[in-house]
């Protein structure tokens, strides 16, 4: 695992072309989209409460059952979802009529997630000696570094070539942005989401939260565009938001893309085959070039090892000492497996439903099996995002609370002004851990004797498991 600059880097019924662009929303909608949105939520929380659950796996089981509201035209099939780029390509895809075999209805974000690759894994440590500034990032879907790549890749399986348009200019991209409106519906553009206003991110994440969103239609005379981004209903926002966010991570600006409607012949024994292959080799022969060993299991061991015993530079005990450091460590485990577009536990469980889905379409037990097993290794990357911020320590306690708080008020898409009051506690906190770390020296050690524990367990499972799907496939 190396130290590198820092980067933080899911039947068809088709709207007219004025609908697509204007965005004229239905009269009455409002009712329907507010009172379906509090269902969900009351639903996500009532499986909170009787099975004892993590927010992240109530919501993932919910969406599993969770049908299109009726929103306006250019939005007809809007999903909420747990991966972005996964749940964007299957609204492009709904939209363009194609259809799962096996049901005559969009593909389920699990099945469209195994199809597109299934699961990866990213390792980072970054550390920027002068200020003493050390963060961590962990990733786990397939081609998590390159969402064009991932998604050119996983519509070739469905003989599908994307529109894909890119400029260095403002003004073209906003008209670029119209005419895939008016041509063929909802887009895919690259983002910036700290500047999306209804994130409510730090100003310091500017520059590397990268991101996708889908764009179902602008309305020019109101200055506001309707988008997708995970959330269980779609969001308004401004268009100069939208501008700003489009704009601001060079490599990727104004970039969109689009589908025209489709009607492909699908084999989807040979779409799980291929997913299931792609997942395998990714695993072994990353596509990401600047670090590919970071992006290979043996980097578990490897952040294991660093995380407690280790004598290298690079070791927790020397960049992650007590205080802003340790506390960004921490929260960076926590939030990455369990809140940052995962679905819970760094993508496993999701990766599972896709077995177990596949398994009973194609009648093949293997593939149930391993949905077990990837099911169990889900469940272990929880604990340790839960073990990362442990309950006897009150402010850790808290802090992991306002970080499953701010996450459901962010799938709610109309809470900014609370989201902004989270971030602000949660800030908070941090200082106060930088000024005095809530847990002593040698608590801090034992700390990250478990859970350097957790995630040499981890690894070996994660290496049996991997082992399980080439026999799979072979």
């Amino acid at each position: 695992m190396v130290v590198l600059e820092r980067s933080t880097g899911c039947a068809g019924i088709f709207a007219t072309r004025e609908s697509r662009r204007v965005g004229s929303w239905l009269p009455g909608n409002e009712e329907v989209t507010m009172t379906a949105q509090k269902h969900l939520k009351q639903r996500i929380r009532a499986r909170m409460a009787k099975t004892g659950e993590r927010y992240a796996a109530a919501r993932r089981y919910i969406l599993r059952t969770a049908v299109p509201t009726p929103h306006d035209s250019s939005a007809r099939w809007h999903m909420p979802g747990n991966v972005a780029a996964t749940t964007a390509l299957r609204v492009l895809l709904a939209h363009a009529g194609v259809r799962a075999p096996h049901t005559g209805e969009p593909f389920s974000e699990a099945m469209l997630f195994g199809i597109a690759g299934g699961i990866g894994i990213g390792v980072f440590s970054f550390y920027y000696q002068r200020e003493d500034i050390a963060t961590f990032y962990v990733a786990g879907r397939h081609q998590w570094h390159d969402d064009l790549a991932y998604l050119r890749d996983a519509l070739a399986g469905f003989a599908i070539e994307p529109v894909v348009m890119e400029t260095g200019g403002a003004s073209t991209a906003a008209r670029q942005l119209t005419e895939l409106l008016d041509q063929h519906g909802p887009c895919i553009a690259w983002v910036d989401m700290a500047k999306l206003h209804h994130r409510a991110l730090p100003s310091d994440w500017s520059g590397s939260a990268y991101h996708i969103i889908t764009v179902y239609s602008i309305n020019p005379a109101a200055g506001t565009a309707l988008i997708g981004d995970l959330a269980d209903q779609p969001i308004v926002i401004t268009l100069d938001d939208l501008a700003r966010a489009r704009a601001r991570i060079v490599k990727q600006r104004h970039r969109l893309l689009t589908l025209a409607p489709a009607d492909p012949q699908i084999d989807l024994a040979e779409l799980v085959r291929r997913g299931l292959q792609r997942c395998y080799q990714g695993l072994i022969e990353p596509s990401l070039t600047q670090a590919p060993n970071n992006a290979r299991l043996a980097v578990l061991r490897t952040w294991a090892e660093r995380m407690y015993g280790s004598q290298e530079k690079d070791r927790w005990e020397r960049i992650f000492q007590p205080g802003a450091n340790l506390w960004r460590g921490l929260n960076a485990i926590h939030g990455y497996i369990e809140h940052y577009g995962t679905g819970g536990g760094l993508c496993r469980p999701l990766f599972a439903d896709f077995l177990t889905e596949a398994a009973a379409v194609l009648q093949a037990p293997a593939l149930a099996a391993l949905g077990q097993q990837y099911a169990a290794l889900g469940r272990s990357w929880s604990e340790l995002a839960d073990a990362a911020l442990p309950d006897h320590v009150a402010a850790m306690r808290a802090t992991k609370q306002l970080h499953v708080r701010r996450t459901e008020l962010l799938h709610s898409g109309d809470a900014t002004a609370e989201l902004q009051a989270i971030e602000h506690e949660i800030t908070s906190l941090a200082q106060a851990a930088g000024e005095h770390f809530p847990l002593p020296e040698a608590g801090c050690t034992a700390l990250r004797a478990q859970l350097a524990q957790r995630i040499h367990a981890l690894h070996d499972a994660e290496v049996a498991a991997h082992a399980a799907l080439g026999q799979a496939i072979a």
